[in-house]
């Protein structure tokens, strides 16, 4: 599915002034075509481009593979950007020089911590993770033992937030003072990962990458020569972390200090370039983790057919998905919907008009209430914001994003946002540390007109969350919510999902990132989804 946001002439200048810099031994239309391909490649997050025959004789005769200064690298069967390729090696090696600890954590065979003698404890006088986890995730609890960096990786329902609950008890009941934190690359994965784990844990800081680096117009204020003051890090939902981010993190980040890596590898490469959850999930990079390196498969939440299809979209790609496409029974928690792209289906706007009636009625009063009521009664408001989500694979386009909300707003929402609709979705567009906002974070519009506020929950100093009301000229960067891209909804879940697909599931034009795309729009669902296709 071509979802590029960047104009035609964008990469072609780029090749060109590539073309001016590095001359090619030979040059010619179908040089240019390999360029824009590794530029779309980039666009989407990944640093190469699978070898054929065709291209890899093509790119040795235009000498751009040739010396230290060539601009192009093959790894296996893979062509990329030599810079970028070299930054990711850099820091995978960065990562495996981290794994090895040269001064593992002892265990304390006789801990004072109180929960040691609780019988309701996880840990009751003994150092052995819960006989409720499987080999797997006991294998990753105890993995910090020998291990400086550990990879936990899954896909959903496999147990990954709860092993690494059962790590973060284990570390804190043996090693008390340590400094312990959590991050993941968005407010919303910030959020999921900090309500899971604080019911057991208390007082831990969650934040979002970019609030753990400290970040603001000029860079970021963490770096080297003011390192992040922690001795464990966790970060959560690896698929969406760039290797500019990453970069950033490793610079920030003590020689001591110790990190968990957690994420799905089937999900979509991140919106920046370089996806490294992905690259360390290959088993060259994997196997130098040793013991470090711990993969779930055992499923526990029952999500129906929902879970078949995507291990069969993981595992066999668009045939196998499109086999249990034909195998649901009527009574199955996946529903498919053949629909003319011309206009939106008609269930969509069905489910809006619903939503936003429920909406309406549970925003009546938040306008009034004080500061101290508003977190408790904004709580049913905001928990149905996230009941369900309306899923485009672009921005542009038929069934897409701006079509999805010109149909079902009108021209409102190229309007002033104080002039949009009480009750309407928003989403933060961009960092705002400032205000205790990530981008990406969800809100809702309560009133109207010089009344209109922004509901939102927003990250507080101490690593927690409150809600507060926010006049809309406060966010530099809003829009409407009613539906989200795929790429933004990694990190989040709900409980009804209506994902629109407006091309055939059996294109031509289909790819690995096509089946990333739709695999990651499935899994959002925890209980039902409703997938529109085109016939």
């Amino acid at each position: 599915m071509n979802s590029s946001g960047w104009p035609a002439s964008f990469a072609s200048g780029l090749h060109a002034a590539l073309v001016r810099r590095i001359p090619p031994n030979r040059n010619g239309p179908e040089l240019e075509q390999l360029s824009l391909a590794l530029i779309e490649a980039l666009e989407q997050g990944n640093l190469t481009v699978p070898l054929s025959p065709e291209r890899e004789e093509l790119v040795r005769q235009s000498g751009w593979l040739e010396g230290e200064a060539s601009p192009l690298v093959l790894q296996g069967q893979r062509l990329g950007w030599r810079r970028w390729m070299q930054a990711m090696d850099d820091v995978v090696e960065a990562l495996v020089e981290r794994a090895t600890p040269s001064d593992p954590l002892p265990t304390d065979p006789s801990p004072t911590d109180p929960r040691s003698t609780d019988p309701g404890s996880s840990y009751p006088g003994s150092t052995d993770p819960p006989s409720s986890l499987n080999r797997e995730q006991r294998d990753a609890v105890l993995a910090l033992d020998q291990a400086s960096v550990v990879l936990i990786s899954g896909g959903p329902g496999t147990g990954k937030t709860s092993t690494v609950v059962e790590l973060l008890a284990r570390v804190q009941l043996h090693h008390p003072g340590l400094r312990m934190g959590l991050a993941a690359p968005t407010g919303k994965a910030a959020r999921r990962l900090g309500d899971a784990v604080r019911p057991r844990l208390k007082g831990l800081p969650c934040g979002t990458l970019h609030r753990w680096l400290e970040a603001g117009a000029h860079g970021f204020a963490r770096h080297a020569e003011r390192p992040l003051e922690l001795d464990l890090l966790v970060i959560d939902e690896m698929s969406m972390l760039d290797l500019a981010l990453m970069q950033a993190l490793l610079s920030a980040l003590p020689p001591c200090c110790r990190l968990v890596l957690v994420g799905d590898p089937a999900q979509l490469p991140p919106v920046g370039s370089g996806a490294v959850w992905h690259r360390l999930q290959q088993s060259d990079v994997r196997e130098r983790f040793g013991t470090g390196a711990i993969h779930l498969k055992q499923t526990y939440r029952n999500r129906g057919a929902v879970a078949q299809l995507a291990s069969a979209l993981r595992e066999g790609g668009i045939d196998a998905f499109q086999g249990g496409l034909a195998e649901l029974d009527a009574e199955a928690n996946v529903r498919i919907h053949r629909e003319s792209s011309r206009r939106l289906p008609p269930m969509i706007r069905r489910h809006w008009q619903g939503h936003h009636r429920r909406l309406l009625q549970l925003s009546e009063g938040l306008l009034d209430c004080s500061e101290a009521e508003l977190s408790g009664q904004a709580e049913p408001l905001l928990a149905a914001l996230e009941q369900n989500l309306v899923l485009c694979p672009r921005r542009r386009g038929p069934w897409s994003l701006e079509d999805v909300h010109r149909s079902l707003l009108g021209e409102v929402i190229a309007a002033d946002p104080r002039r949009w609709p009480s009750g309407l979705p928003v989403i933060c567009g961009g960092n705002q540390p400032e205000l205790g906002l990530a981008n990406g974070d969800l809100g809702i519009t309560v009133g109207a007109g010089d009344q209109s506020r922004l509901l939102f929950r927003v990250a507080t100093d101490d690593g927690g969350v409150e809600v507060k009301r926010l006049h809309p000229a406060r966010l530099r960067r809003l829009e409407p919510a009613v539906a989200l891209t795929i790429h933004r909804a990694q990190g989040s879940e709900a409980d009804a999902v209506f994902v629109l697909w407006p091309q055939p599931l059996d294109s031509p034009d289909g790819s690995d990132h096509d089946c990333r795309l739709l695999y990651t729009a499935i899994t959002r669902a925890r209980v039902s989804l409703d997938l529109m296709i085109v016939p």
